[in-house]
Order: structure tokens, then C-alpha cells, then sequence
């Protein structure tokens, strides 16, 4: 009886020692972005989150939405070896794969088609590309290269190099009503990004000149203070009218934030692809005044936008995270953008701030009030978010 009584306390405190090693490890995990308990904090919310979308949002039918997801979980499963992160995005990849229509584009899950929101979607396939097996590449590229080819042939790309917006419907699997009108962030997520990926995968320098060209054209249009307008002429954003009062007020003050965060994810997966200095020189260059804004603009508690926190803008301001990131990794090293990041995990990883961007104890909250759900997009941004903080650059290795 006493040898079991032994056995068992040494079996106790062996157990405690390894509780206590494993916790030890990932206190002592950090980066640049996060130190600490504040570091071992976020890496408990972004298992959490984790955890939360494999078992309620596996399947998520707005696509752009559902692909955030499975690129955190993408993230997830490169940071916590977690195997379950990996099939479940995968099986989400498989999804996207069976939902292309015949002429190349996806329904976005509520209605009109966008290009932006494609371009979004289609990141996960980008990430996943490392991670799956020689057919499932095959395949992923394939989709991607039908879809590329649909936009250059249905005209959505413009001599100047912006992208149009996409169309406002479908009937069955074809595509009504065509939006040309140009759209910043068509410009920079599948124009900046997917055709940077398929001069990645392919080598074809045309996909390159045509990344360019819109990223080009986005930056084109920034303000002297940084500001990049959200031109989008279906909502009343019209470019043409930007004197206009009313048009300038869109164009510049409500969508502020979220828009730097999608052009940056352009943005950056150019600068890290292009695989061209002098255009890399360019870029780097040319989005300071952009990432100055950002510093500038940053509120005392660590977020962007005043807007109330079910908005367009402060639901998808966490990407900025990310650019800031690969700004601070790639291009200059400022102690302010350190600060920045640091401010807006803190704030985060606060259980009573964190349900303003959905997370919950358990993952994303719930009060959606359109049917993409705003705080879905805020939960799957801010997990990139999380991921970039942890593990600097990972939604973007290619």
C-alpha cells in the first residue's frame, strides 16, 4: 500500500512538472509583438478561437468570411501543431473547389459577386497551397487560373490598372449585371494579391505587371495625409465625384481603417512575392505616408475607428495588425509600430474588450445584424491578427 501511495505522488508530480514546464514554454514563446503573460495570454485566445471556429464555423457560407476563418486556423495549426486546424481548412478548401461556377468566380454567399471578397476567400487556397498534397495543388491552381483568366476576359481590368467591382448577381451559375465600375479593394486583394500568387506559382511575368498596375493605381489615389479612399461607385463612393461633399465623406472618413487593412494585405503579399527590388524599393516607399496615418490615427485604447463596433470599419481595422507587422519585419524597424501593436494585443486579449471585435470566452459573439455578420468578420480578422502577433508574418507564407 505504501509503494502505490509512492507510485502515486510521483506520478503526481511528475505531472505537475510537466504542466508546469509546458506552461513555462509558452510563456517564454514570444516575438517583438507580444512578451510575457501578455504573449502567453494571447496564444490561450487564439487556441481558444481555435477551437471555436473547427467546431462552429467549419463550414461558414460566406465565402471571404469563412476564408479568414480557415486562415487562422491555417495559422493556428503552424503555431500549436494542432492537426485538426489543418483539415478542417482544408476541407474548407475542398469546398471552395466544388462551389466554383462554370465561369470561374464563386457566389459570395449573400448576393452580389465581388471581386474583393473572392480575393479574400481565395487567400485560404494560397496558404493551404504548402500544406496539401500534389493533386490538391493541381487543383487549387487550376481554380485560381479560371478565375484570373474569367476577369482578364470579361474586361474587370482597366487600362490604368484598377479593377472593377464585379457583378451585382447570379442566376444559377451565371453572372447578371456586370459592376465595372473600378474598386479599390478588388485592386488590392485579388489584383494585389491572387495574381501576385499566380506569378508565384507560375513564373508568367504578366500576372506581376498586372499586380502592379493596380497597386499602382490604389496608391495612386491616396491623399498627401496618407488617407486611402474606399472608391467604390456602387455605394455612392464614386472616384469622378470625389469633390462632392457627400462623396468625399465616404470616400475618406467611413470605411478609414478597414480599407487600410485589406489594401495592406495587397500590399504586403506583393512586396514579399513580386520578386522585383526596384518594384519592391517602390511599394516600400510609397506606403509610408499610409502607415504613418495609421501610427497617427491609432486610438489611447489601441484600436482604430470611432465608429460604433458592429461598423464596416472597426469590424475589419484588425488587419492592420498584420500590415503594421510585415512593415515593422520587412521594411523599418520603428519602435512606434512595436508600441502599437503592443497597445491593441493588450487591449484584446482583455476578456471585456475582446467581445467588442466577437471574441468571447468561447470564440465569436453573436448580434450580427446583416447577413454576412459583422462580428464573424471581425473574429476572423482579428485571429490573423492574433496569429501575426504570435508568429510574425505566418498568414502570409506562401
Amino acid at each position: 500500500m505504501g509503494s502505490v501511495r509512492r507510485f502515486i505522488g510521483i506520478s503526481a508530480l511528475a505531472v505537475c512538472i510537466s504542466l508546469t514546464m509546458h506552461t513555462a514554454a509558452w510563456a517564454q514563446q514570444t516575438t517583438p509583438f507580444c512578451t510575457g503573460q501578455n504573449c502567453l495570454r494571447t496564444r490561450e485566445l487564439l487556441k481558444n478561437l481555435c477551437d471555436f471556429i473547427v467546431k462552429n464555423k467549419a463550414t461558414y457560407p460566406t465565402i471571404y468570411i469563412g476564408g479568414y476563418y480557415m486562415r487562422t486556423l491555417v495559422a493556428g495549426y503552424e503555431i500549436f501543431g494542432d492537426k485538426q486546424y489543418l483539415d478542417t481548412a482544408i476541407a474548407y478548401g475542398d469546398y471552395l473547389l466544388a462551389h466554383q461556377m462554370p465561369n470561374g468566380f464563386w457566389k459570395t454567399g449573400y448576393g452580389p459577386v465581388y471581386m474583393a471578397d473572392t480575393g479574400s476567400a481565395l487567400g485560404l487556397l494560397i496558404v493551404l497551397y504548402n500544406h496539401v498534397d500534389k493533386k490538391r495543388q493541381h487543383e487549387y491552381l487550376r481554380a485560381v487560373q479560371h478565375y484570373v483568366t474569367s476577369i482578364q476576359k470579361d474586361g474587370m481590368i482597366h487600362p490604368w490598372g484598377a479593377f472593377g467591382t464585379g457583378w451585382r448577381g447570379t442566376k444559377g451559375d451565371t453572372l447578371e449585371n456586370p459592376i465595372y465600375d473600378q474598386y479599390t479593394l478588388s485592386s488590392a486583394l485579388t489584383g494585389g494579391e491572387i495574381f501576385t500568387w499566380m506569378y508565384h506559382v507560375t513564373g508568367k511575368d504578366e500576372y506581376r505587371e498586372i499586380a502592379y498596375h493596380a497597386l499602382r493605381w490604389v496608391i495612386g489615389t491616396m491623399r498627401p495625409d496618407g488617407n486611402i479612399p474606399h472608391i467604390l461607385a456602387m455605394e455612392g463612393y464614386d472616384w469622378n465625384r470625389r469633390n462632392d461633399p457627400k462623396v468625399a465623406d465616404g470616400l475618406w472618413k467611413s470605411h478609414t481603417y478597414g480599407t487600410s487593412a485589406y489594401v495592406g494585405e495587397g500590399i504586403l503579399s506583393f512586396d514579399l512575392y513580386c520578386r522585383k527590388p526596384s518594384w519592391q524599393r517602390w511599394i516600400q516607399i510609397a506606403v509610408r505616408p499610409n502607415i504613418e496615418f495609421v501610427l497617427r490615427n491609432q486610438l489611447p485604447d489601441g484600436t482604430w475607428s470611432r465608429l460604433p463596433q458592429n461598423s464596416w470599419d472597426r469590424t475589419r481595422s484588425p488587419g492592420i495588425i498584420d500590415y503594421l507587422i510585415w512593415y515593422y519585419e520587412h521594411v523599418d524597424r520603428d519602435p512606434r509600430i512595436l508600441s502599437a501593436v503592443h497597445r491593441f494585443d493588450a487591449f484584446v486579449i482583455n476578456p471585456a474588450n475582446g467581445k467588442s471585435y466577437g471574441l468571447l470566452n468561447d470564440g465569436a459573439g453573436s448580434g450580427a445584424t446583416d447577413v454576412s455578420g459583422p462580428f464573424n468578420t471581425a473574429t476572423a480578422l482579428t485571429g490573423r491578427a492574433l496569429a501575426d502577433i504570435l508568429s510574425p508574418g505566418v498568414d502570409a507564407r506562401w
